[in-house]
């Protein structure tokens, strides 16, 4: 385990200390246990992008700009390879 600090306004900190006293477990663990509900509830990147694949008809090649045509034709390289 990585040891590190955080700063918490004196209010949230009260709460956070009253939570973990009346539950018998320490502020650390509190902590904790709220970062990997936190992380557990964002998506990477990755997941994001791949949930879109097949929601959109594609475009013409006429219709593209010069920046997304040249990505396009990046991909298909990518695939070929």
């Amino acid at each position: 385990m990585i040891r590190t600090q955080i700063q918490l306004p004196e209010a949230e900190y009260d709460r956070l200390r009253a939570v973990a006293q009346r539950q018998g477990r320490s502020m650390a663990d509190c902590i904790r246990e709220g970062i990997g509900l936190y992380l557990a509830s964002t998506r990477s990147v990755g997941s994001d992008i791949l949930s879109l694949a097949g929601r959109f008809a594609p475009q013409p090649a006429a219709d593209l700009k010069p920046h997304d045509a040249a990505w396009i034709d990046e991909i298909h390289q990518t695939r070929e390879r």
